[in-house]
């Protein structure tokens, strides 16, 4: 005998493993951690200030979103912008076109090579100050600094994108989410 579910039944399967993926943003010994979740619609800024005083946002782009950290002092400095890689799919990148396939027609199927619903990222106030972006002269070292200093990620829990429409694009029409950032105590 074939056990047969319901439609309904296999969605509220799959939003309970959707859940239970969702990670933990937890303090370690040595490191603080402030958690931000949200939803943002399309072409709208999303901005949070942490606690201690983070502020995350997620910038509209032309198909979805830039995630972006900052300080009050220096809002308008991005000091995440050292997350690599610099020349290809960059995991602060958020567009719609990354969870379609090629032909944009049905879901990723493994055509578009891109990063999904786990997007990690790293951030420090020296960003601009003692360390810059010097191209492909940008150090490991350099790279090292940052990490050691901020690391975050953000997870896309939901999104809805626009109409599949074969030889286009897709964007994001809005998205619900959960970040993490953590620092040095």
């Amino acid at each position: 005998m074939k056990l047969r579910l319901s439609p309904c039944i296999l969605l509220l399967l799959a939003a309970s493993q959707l859940q239970a993926a969702v990670p933990v943003c937890e303090s370690e010994p040595g490191r603080n951690a402030e958690l931000v979740d949200g939803e943002v619609l399309r072409g709208a800024v999303f901005k949070a200030v942490t606690p201690d005083g983070w502020i995350f946002r997620l910038s509209p782009t032309e198909r979805g979103w830039s995630i972006e950290v900052s300080q009050p002092e220096r809002e308008n400095e991005d000091l995440s912008r050292l997350t690599p890689p610099w020349h290809g799919p960059n995991h602060r990148l958020l567009e719609g076109w990354q969870f379609r396939n090629r032909s944009n027609t049905g879901p990723n199927d493994g055509s578009v090579n891109e990063p999904q619903h786990m997007r990690h990222f790293i951030f420090s106030p020296d960003v601009g100050r003692t360390l810059h972006y010097d191209g492909s002269a940008t150090t490991p070292e350099t790279v090292e600094a940052v990490q050691s200093f901020g690391r975050g990620w953000l997870y896309l829990v939901s999104y809805a994108l626009t109409p599949p429409a074969e030889g286009e694009r897709a964007s994001f029409d809005s998205i619900s989410f959960t970040a993490c950032l953590t620092w040095p105590k």
